[in-house]
C-alpha cells in the first residue's frame, strides 16, 4: 500500500468517525426516551464511544499543527471520556437490572451488607466523574479547532454547545438536553467531516477554505 492510499483511507476513516459517533449517541438516546429500548441504547452508546475515540483523533490532526498543546489535551480528555463512559454505561445497567429485579427484603439487606463491605457505594459516588472528561475534551477539542482556523466558528460552536449539554442532561434528566446534544454534536461533527472528504489531497490537515469548498462541489 503506498502512502498516498494510506492517507485516503486515513482520512476516508476519520470521516466515517466524525460522522457515525455522534449520530449513533443520538439514535440511541432517541430510541432509550421515546421507545424504550434500553438494550439498544446500551449496545448502541458503547459503539460509538469506540467510534468516538476515532473522532477525537481526527480532531487532534485536524487541528495538532497550529494549536497543538490544546489539541493534545482535549483528545487525552476525550479518550478518557470515552473509555469512562462505556464503564458508567455498564454500571448504570447493572444498578438499573437490581433495581428492577423485585428481590425480597431478605436479599435487598444482602445485596446493601455486601456493597457497605466492598465499599460499592463509594465507587458508585465517583464513578461517573472521569465520565465528565468526555464533553470537557469536546469543548478543548472545538478551541482548538477554531484556534487553529480548522473549521467554521459554526462548526466549533456547534461541538461546544453539544459538549457543554451532554452533562446537563445526563446529571440532571433533562431530556432535551440529552437530545440536543446529539443534535449539535451531530451537525458539528458532520460539517468538520464533510470538510475532511472535500479536502482530497493526502496528507492536508486543514479543511478548505470557502473558495476551495466551493470549487471541490462543483467538481
Amino acid at each position: 500500500m503506498n502512502t498516498q492510499t494510506a492517507n485516503e483511507l486515513r482520512r476516508k476513516g476519520a470521516a466515517f468517525c466524525l460522522l457515525a459517533a455522534p449520530l449513533l449517541m443520538l439514535a440511541g438516546d432517541a430510541l432509550r426516551l421515546w421507545a424504550g429500548a434500553r438494550h439498544t441504547w446500551l449496545v448502541t452508546f458503547k459503539l460509538a464511544f469506540a467510534l468516538f475515540v476515532g473522532a477525537a483523533l481526527a480532531l487532534v490532526r485536524l487541528s495538532g499543527e497550529r494549536a497543538e498543546r490544546a489539541a493534545l489535551l482535549g483528545g487525552a480528555l476525550a479518550v478518557v471520556g470515552c473509555l469512562a463512559g462505556v464503564g458508567i454505561v455498564t454500571a448504570g445497567a447493572v444498578l438499573d437490572s437490581l433495581e428492577t429485579a423485585g428481590l425480597d427484603e431478605h436479599a435487598t439487606r444482602a445485596v446493601e451488607a455486601a456493597f457497605a463491605r466492598d465499599g460499592v457505594g463509594g465507587y458508585i459516588l465517583l464513578y461517573p466523574l472521569p465520565g465528565l472528561a468526555f464533553p470537557l475534551g469536546f469543548l478543548v477539542l472545538a478551541y482548538a479547532l477554531r484556534r487553529a482556523r480548522a473549521a467554521t466558528t459554526a462548526a466549533a460552536a456547534l461541538i461546544a454547545a453539544g459538549a457543554l449539554l451532554f452533562p446537563v442532561g445526563r446529571i440532571g434528566g433533562f431530556g432535551w438536553a440529552v437530545i440536543g446534544s446529539g443534535l449539535a454534536m451531530t451537525l458539528g461533527l458532520g460539517h468538520v467531516a464533510l470538510g475532511v472528504l472535500r479536502a482530497g489531497a493526502a496528507g492536508r490537515r486543514r479543511l478548505p477554505e470557502p473558495a476551495e469548498a466551493h470549487a471541490a462541489s462543483a467538481t
